[in-house]
């Protein structure tokens, strides 16, 4: 399950993901961050992992071509999980990005939509 968040007053955009991402997952939240990057450009995201089954094959083949399609459509990037492994890989992928990606503890949520507001 994924659920999508945004504020009409900025281009910042909050996903939550818990359980295993499903194709039908992917293509509404793909379908919401287009609508918020026709109306600022660039968005900034919060992407909070509660728990991570997977995700579909499908699912992952879509969240790769729209990732590539819209790569510079994404500044800032801050990625709140307690998996140590999801941050370590969020900051690796972060270094050959152009956007800035940091990583955050599920306790420094608060501090992630600071950094995200704020830079």
């Amino acid at each position: 399950m994924i659920e999508y968040r945004n504020n009409p007053d900025n281009n910042i955009v909050e996903i939550s993901v818990a359980g295993k991402i499903t194709e039908q997952d992917l293509d509404q939240i793909v379908s919401r961050l287009k609508t918020d990057i026709e109306k600022h450009d660039k968005l900034r995201i919060l992407e909070e992992i509660r728990s991570f089954d997977g995700i579909d094959p499908i699912a992952l083949w879509k969240d790769v071509r729209f990732g590539f399609g819209y790569i510079n459509n994404f500044t800032h990037a801050a990625v709140v999980a307690d998996a140590k492994w999801m941050r370590t890989f969020a900051e690796a992928v972060g270094s050959i990005l152009s956007a800035e990606v940091k990583a955050f503890e599920t306790s420094e949520i608060e501090t992630a939509r600071m950094w995200l507001s704020k830079s």
